[in-house]
């Protein structure tokens, strides 16, 4: 197969590490960046591709003239518009970073756009990529708890972040932003959610300028399949460390993540709660970012649907989206269908 003409959309921090592994790879030419501040486009150019691609602050531009086979949209949250629209209109598979969109209308067109368009789509939930996180979705398929499970989920931080996150008319607030992977990892082991209760607070940045999304919550969420999930998350713990960690219990099974691919598995079946349980670690060295991208070059190649496909974005959007609505309202959220708006 011929390499693939890519472009980058978006030549923000969070691109580079897309756009490393991307120049790396055989299956993959960089032809075009795009970013409205157009010398962010012409140091990704310079960097990864020795300056030979094309730049452009006009990405409908960039759509018109480049004749590509795939896109990383590494926008944020407040800025998707159209891109996908255009890309399904010019058959251009595409990576889509989280949050897809802020907006449950805009992300469900999209995914509409894309299944009547073929393209392919990946979503960067990486989490679902992990070694450990594989392996337990393995588990629970293999053997369904017969009355749901029960999930814990943590992430943390101490930072001010940029300008636009701390906004939460342009990212949504942290758990929209930020802590929806967690929530998209919810929704991978533990299935659909039926209903989520939440609590949010500003307890830590009340004296910084232009912060108005929460740095304190506490999620509640009931699946469908009687699963019950628990997540907290915070921007006021330890500066400069980004921690994520969740326990899944269910029965005859306990796994601590430390990451996703790194767990500890304990055997709990037992007819003597007070024995032992012997223990499995699982710890690999996968890179998530590469393995996504794998992952969608073997869909193109094979003609299949990518592991996280643009549905997948809309339904952890619309959890997230029903989550904060929650705390905003201080009452219970019902989803069915794509999610409560």
């Amino acid at each position: 197969m011929a390499p693939l003409r890519t472009a980058i959309l978006g030549c923000g921090r969070f691109a580079r590490r897309h756009a490393a592994i991307l120049a790396g790879l055989e299956q993959i030419e960089l032809v075009g960046f795009c970013d409205r501040a157009i010398a962010k486009a012409v140091a990704f150019n310079e960097t990864y591709a020795h300056g030979r691609a094309l730049v452009y602050a006009d990405y409908a531009r960039m759509f018109e003239e480049l004749a590509l086979d795939l896109m990383y949209i590494c926008l944020p949250p407040y800025a998707h518009g159209e891109e996908v629209a255009l890309a399904c209109r010019h058959g251009v598979h595409f990576l889509i970073e989280k949050p897809i969109a802020l907006d449950l209308a805009l992300a469900e067109r999209m995914a509409a756009e894309v299944a009547a368009s073929g393209v392919k789509s990946q979503v960067g939930f990486m989490y679902r990529h992990g070694a450990a996180t594989r392996r337990l979705k393995q588990a629970l398929q293999a053997s369904p708890p017969p009355h749901g499970a029960f999930m814990t989920l943590a992430y943390a931080c101490n930072s001010l972040h940029s300008e636009w996150w701390r906004d939460r008319a342009k990212s949504g607030g942290q758990l929209v932003e930020q802590a929806i992977h967690l929530l998209d990892l919810a929704r991978f082991f533990l299935g659909e959610p039926a209903e989520v209760f939440a609590a949010q607070a500003n307890l830590f940045h009340r004296a910084a300028p232009d912060y108005t999304i929460e740095d304190a919550s506490a999620t509640v969420v009931r699946f469908q399949s009687g699963s019950l999930a628990v997540l907290t998350a915070t921007n006021g713990a330890i500066p400069g460390r980004w921690e994520a960690s969740w326990r899944v219990v269910a029965p005859g099974l306990t796994a601590d993540f430390a990451n996703a691919n790194t767990a500890v598995f304990h055997d709990t079946r037992s007819d003597r709660p007070e024995t032992q349980p012997t223990a499995e670690t699982v710890a690999a060295d996968t890179d998530l970012y590469l393995a996504e991208t794998l992952d969608l070059l073997a869909a193109i190649r094979d003609d299949r649907p990518a592991a996280v496909p643009i549905e997948e974005g809309v339904r952890t959007l619309a959890l997230a989206l029903a989550a904060r609505r929650s705390a905003e309202e201080n009452r219970p959220m019902t989803l069915g269908g794509a999610g409560d708006r």
